[in-house]
This record gives C-alpha cells, sequence and structure tokens, in this order.
C-alpha cells in the first residue's frame, strides 16, 4: 500500500504496450502537421478529413500521461517535492530552450528588450510555437498531481462512475468550445485547448487503465476484433460529422478540429486499439526482445522526435515554396511525414549522445552502446494465450 496519495495497485515491470502507444502516437501526430499545412492553409477538404482522424493524437498523449504517471507512482509512499522536481526539469527546461529556439529561428527578435517580453508572455501562453503547448499542459498536469491521485483512490471504488463522469465533463467542455464560444472568447477555455481541464477525460481514462492493468491488458488481448469493429465504427460517425459539418458551412478548420464532441467517441477508441495491438507488441517483444526495433526507436526518442519536427517542417516547407513546389497532393505529404519522422529522429538521437541531452530533449545522456533495459509486465503470460489466436504462433528456427 502507499502513502497518503497511494492507491494500492500492485505494481508490475515495464510496460512495452505503451512503448507502442508512443510510438505510434508521435509519428501519427507527425503525420498530422504533415497534412496541416495542405488541410487548413490550402483548404484542400480530403487532406482534412486525413487530419480530423490522425487528431486522436493529442488525447492519446494526455492519456498516455495519465497511465505512466499512475503506473509509476502507485502502490508507495509518494515524496512530492522530489517526484515533483524531477518530472517538471524533464519538461520544463525543453520547454524554454525550445520556446527560445523557435522564437530566434521563426519570429522577428528585434531589441533585447522585445525579445524577452514575447519570451515570457510565450512561456506563458505556449506561443513560442504551435506545438508547446502540451508541454504547458503537462506541467499544468503535474501542479494537480496530488489531487489528481485523490481522485484516482476515489475511481479505485468507483471506477465506472469516475469514468462516466469524466466524459460527461468531456462531453459539455468540447461542446462548448465547439458551438458556445464566440470570436473572442474570455473565461472558461479562452486559450482553448493548452488548459489541463481541456483533457480531463483522457487524464482520467489513463489513469484508470493503469490501475486495473492487468484485467485491461487480458481484455485488450481477447478483444481485438471487437476493438477494431468499434474503431471503424467511430471513425466513420466522425468522418459523416466532418462530411455534415462542411455542408452547412465551408469552415475546414471547424470540421477536422480536435476540440470538438464528435472527437471523443473516435479518440478514446483509437487509444484502446492502439493499447490492444500494444499487447501484442509487448508479447511479440517478450518471446523475441529485438523485434520491432523502428517502434522501439520511435518510442525512445518521442519527445524529441515531438519537439524537434516541427523546426523541419517549417524549414521544408520555406523551401517547397521558394521553388514553388508547394501545391496540395497527398504524394507530397506523404513524402514531408516520412521525412520528418526520419530527420527529426536522428537530430534526436545525435542529442540524446550529449551531456545537454536532458535539458534539449528531456532525456539523459545515453553513452554509445549502451541503451534502457526493457522488462515485461505480464506479456509473457499472454504469449502463452496467444499462441494460437491471431495468427501468433511460434516460428520454427532453423
Amino acid at each position: 500500500m502507499g502513502g497518503p496519495f497511494g492507491i494500492g495497485i500492485k505494481r508490475g515491470g515495464y510496460v512495452q504496450a505503451a512503448d507502442f502507444v508512443r510510438a505510434v502516437t508521435v509519428v501519427a501526430m507527425v503525420g498530422v502537421h504533415s497534412t496541416w499545412y495542405m488541410a487548413n492553409g490550402g483548404h484542400w477538404v480530403s487532406s482534412g478529413a486525413v487530419l480530423a482522424l490522425l487528431h486522436f493524437t493529442r488525447e492519446s498523449f494526455m492519456a498516455l500521461t495519465g497511465f505512466v504517471l499512475t503506473y509509476s507512482l502507485s502502490g508507495r509512499v509518494i515524496r512530492w517535492v522530489p517526484v515533483l522536481w524531477k518530472r517538471y526539469r524533464l519538461v520544463l527546461f525543453p520547454y524554454v530552450f525550445w520556446t527560445a529556439a523557435y522564437m530566434v529561428a521563426f519570429r522577428h527578435v528585434g531589441s533585447f528588450e522585445f525579445f524577452a517580453g514575447r519570451f515570457g508572455h510565450s512561456l506563458l501562453d505556449g506561443g513560442g510555437w504551435f506545438h508547446l503547448y502540451y508541454l504547458l499542459v503537462t506541467m499544468q498536469f503535474y501542479a494537480i498531481l496530488p489531487l489528481f491521485f485523490l481522485l484516482m483512490r476515489l475511481a479505485k471504488r468507483y471506477p465506472i462512475g469516475v469514468v462516466g463522469v469524466a466524459l460527461l465533463m468531456q462531453l459539455g467542455l468540447m461542446t462548448y468550445d465547439q458551438y458556445g464560444r464566440g470570436p473572442h472568447p474570455q473565461g472558461l477555455n479562452a486559450y482553448v485547448g493548452e488548459e489541463v481541464w481541456t483533457y480531463v477525460a483522457y487524464f482520467v481514462l489513463g489513469g484508470v487503465a493503469a490501475m486495473y492493468w492487468e484485467t485491461v491488458q487480458r481484455w485488450l488481448h481477447d478483444h481485438l476484433l471487437l476493438v477494431n469493429v468499434l474503431a471503424v465504427g467511430t471513425a466513420s460517425l466522425l468522418m459523416l460529422q466532418f462530411m455534415m459539418q462542411m455542408r452547412s458551412g465551408p469552415y475546414l478548420a471547424r470540421a477536422d478540429s480536435v476540440v470538438q464532441p464528435a472527437m471523443i467517441p473516435w479518440a478514446v477508441t483509437a487509444v484502446v486499439l492502439l493499447a490492444a495491438y500494444g499487447v501484442r507488441y509487448e508479447a511479440a517483444r517478450q518471446r523475441e526482445p529485438g523485434r520491432w526495433p523502428l517502434i522501439k526507436w520511435a518510442a525512445d526518442l518521442s519527445f524529441g522526435l515531438y519537439l524537434i519536427h516541427p523546426m523541419i517542417l517549417q524549414y521544408w516547407t520555406n523551401g517547397l515554396s521558394y521553388f514553388h513546389w508547394d501545391y496540395p497532393s497527398f504524394w507530397l505529404d506523404g513524402l514531408t511525414w516520412v521525412l520528418l519522422v526520419a530527420a527529426s529522429g536522428l537530430v534526436s538521437q545525435a542529442i540524446s549522445r550529449t551531456p545537454a541531452s536532458r535539458f534539449i530533449i528531456g532525456r539523459a545522456a545515453v553513452p554509445p552502446g549502451v541503451g534502457k533495459s526493457i522488462e515485461g509486465g505480464v506479456g509473457q503470460r499472454l504469449w502463452k494465450r496467444s499462441r494460437h489466436t491471431w495468427g501468433w504462433r511460434r516460428r520454427s528456427r532453423t
């Protein structure tokens, strides 16, 4: 049992399924930004539809944050000052660094006084560049983490009730964001998407899944077909809503928005789908530890990928504009997607080998040839059950 905020769950080993969710989410997030310029900038409807489907990534990151913190901190005495300092320094220093880097690279700097004023303001509202809001939301979540753990104690007793209330709150907030906010919003969600309560249901879902992870993991393994069917259904509903909004008025930015009620069923199901395949990934890694190395690579460098890829994207699109190659096309979106993942991953890997890695990409420096040790949860047990399901059979070795 833990301390005053302990939940009393049995803590297992390293959850490799979370690596799969993290890797796919960050790659999909790069896809969001790769199509963003064509969809909202070029008003290309088909690209906007793809963008809407990829917009589950924001919610996936929030659910993963709730899961990882609950799973790693539960069941033991929590000394909040060192715990929070450890968490903050891995986000705060990169946040300050990249806010300054993006402002120097792409914004008018002017005098030192002008830059200092804009820099301070950008630190408060995440305005250094369009993706830095996530770090700001993460730090807000750390600030309320003790309260979140109190909520998780209640969720331990009433998981369905707590999740249900969180989803209702999420529905109300998204409805307000999509239909109730005026052109000059104030008060509640004035900085839409940058406030921690915008994602309350996803933090809660991640935390509850962590408390019941062994049960959830087994259910995901046994119901993969059902999860796939639900994913297809909710994706279809999202596309129907997308087309209805486009017919009622050509507002592509609203139709493919991440903060809308139609996004909730799809985002929740998409996260569950990734977790289900993550369970299979963990089982595969348990029997063959070196399997799927690119997923592990993307997971380990995910924070660096997230932080760096918009800078490469901006330089890339500037170059396309210079040579007049910036016309809407799916092949250009796909090429940009692959280029950004590869380039930002290699840059992140290079940074991870330097002493400054902790301050730039929130990752301790990794000496050459040394990697993180990987321990599995209950994946090994699931491997025994998966031998005769969905084609997961032991391959003969010759």
